[in-house]
């Protein structure tokens, strides 16, 4: 029998069988009447002709039988000719668990889910004894969101990348954003006069930059997002405010390698820090620093006046030691605060960066417009930076459901092709509370023209000459 009690937070599974398996060992024998069937019966003393046939060769009911060996005798000679009830042996117990459709043997191990399992025997049953881990997808959340996916608004899926993991795994390698409220507290939001007439009820910014947006990667068991979302918003402001004269993907592999002083690499990061060291150093590309998803030795040299810098060994072949790509460098980083605020702040100068409040449900979204579903109540959280390229709205259930259009960083396979839509207006996850960018220094490069209309300021504060 299968005993199986889930939780919201902890899914315990016990398993009883027992399985009987009844065996009566005869040797050569056959079970069966035999002294029985004789005309004459049972032979006192020695009488070699008191037999009886018995598969290919023949079985003896007298006396002198048990004298030689006991498998000469008739199976039911003890019983018929002697009278005595001989014991059979008991039948053999096979120890076995069951638990999912599947049969384990006694001391065999078996991984559910996140949890380490061994058939036991306890109490005298037979038990599935499993670790307590709490699950990064949990049977009881996900079973409930496919249900209701109606009332919650979005759906859920079961990713294979995560199945398996434990939840203090999602929390630790798959955010990594090191959050201090007090500091968001200190730091001012930028004020910007718009006319609100002018926001649009929905942008995409996809649709509008195309490829000088950059596309979802997967941050791998590695607590990068700090890095990620920092230096994808830093690369779709270079492609916007150079009108696409810059199209360079930049490298977080740099960012996460080099900026490590106060960081923590694949254990998170700050945000702040991130931009401070973008607009000391700067950013070289992808292709010359690729993602490698774990923390590793910087390769290249930190040099605040220098506007080139030379790729990393391992990408150079050996004929080309020389090869060099531009420093990416931005202004000071900046808050921007309200709803209104970040519509106008990505509608005019692209991408800004988000940190929110991740609960487990989150890391089983697949599609729709995304709010906490308070399954998990009661477990950890942890925060998340992310990027908002854009907002909407669409209908549910006769009323307008206003959302933000987010890039993640668990890859394309996750969620809507990388993507995920939150609710907009309402600080849902926090993801309103803590929004900064900065804007893009070009004036190292060769752009001309003033895509967006407004002044473009160097690092020192002065105003670019070049657009």
């Amino acid at each position: 029998m299968l005993q199986m009690t889930t939780s919201p937070t902890v899914v315990a599974i016990v398993v009883v069988a027992l399985g009987c398996a009844a065996a009566l060992e005869y040797g050569p024998d056959v079970a069966g009447q035999y002294c029985s069937t004789r005309p004459r019966g049972c032979c006192k003393g020695r009488q070699d002709d008191c037999t009886v046939p018995i598969l290919d060769t023949l079985c003896y009911c007298d006396d002198f039988c048990n004298h030689t060996r006991s498998e000469d005798c008739c199976p039911d000679f003890w019983s018929f000719c002697k009278h005595i009830d001989v014991p059979r042996p008991a039948p053999s117990i096979t120890k076995q668990c069951y638990a999912n459709g599947q049969t384990y043997k006694y001391g065999e191990t078996v991984k559910l889910n996140c949890n380490e399992c061994r058939c036991e025997e306890s109490n005298g049953k037979m038990q599935l004894m499993c670790s307590s881990n709490e699950c990064l997808v949990d049977t009881y959340i996900l079973d409930t969101l496919r249900h209701q996916a109606k009332r919650f608004g979005w759906s859920a899926s079961n990713y294979t990348a995560f199945w398996g993991r434990r939840y203090d795994e999602g929390l630790q390698l798959r955010l990594g954003t090191l959050h201090s409220k007090r500091k968001i507290l200190q730091m001012k939001p930028l004020k910007a006069a718009f006319q609100r007439g002018n926001l649009r009820r929905s942008y995409d910014a996809r649709e509008v930059w195309g490829k000088y947006i950059s596309q979802p990667i997967d941050q791998g068991w590695c607590g990068a997002s700090w890095a990620i979302s920092t230096v994808q918003v830093t690369t779709d402001r270079f492609g916007i405010m150079s009108k696409r004269a810059i199209g360079d993907v930049l490298s977080p592999q740099h960012l996460l390698s080099c900026n490590n002083l106060n960081q923590q690499g694949c254990q998170g990061g700050h945000l702040t820090r991130a931009w401070n060291w973008i607009r000391k150093f700067g950013l070289i590309t992808e292709e010359c620093y690729p993602w490698e998803g774990q923390m590793s030795t910087c390769a290249v040299p930190k040099k605040k006046k220098e506007s080139m810098a030379q790729c990393p060994r391992r990408v150079r072949s050996y004929n080309d030691r020389t090869t060099k790509t531009r420093l990416h460098r931005v202004g000071p980083v900046y808050r921007v605060a309200t709803e209104e605020g970040i519509m106008h702040e990505i509608l005019t100068s692209g991408p800004v960066q988000a940190v929110m409040k991740v609960s487990r449900d989150f890391f089983m979204y697949k599609s729709g417009v995304y709010k906490c579903s308070n399954l998990a109540s009661g477990s950890r959280t942890g925060y998340h930076s992310v990027r908002i390229v854009g907002w909407g709205e669409e209908y549910q259930s006769g009323r307008i459901v206003k959302y933000w259009i987010v890039s993640n960083s668990w890859g394309s396979w996750w969620g809507e092709n990388g993507y995920f839509r939150i609710l907009k207006g309402v600080d849902e996850c926090e993801i309103e509370d803590f929004v900064i960018a900065a804007w893009a220094d070009v004036d190292d490069f060769d752009v001309t023209g003033n895509p967006l209309g407004y002044d473009v300021f160097l690092l020192n504060g002065s105003k670019s000459n070049s657009i």
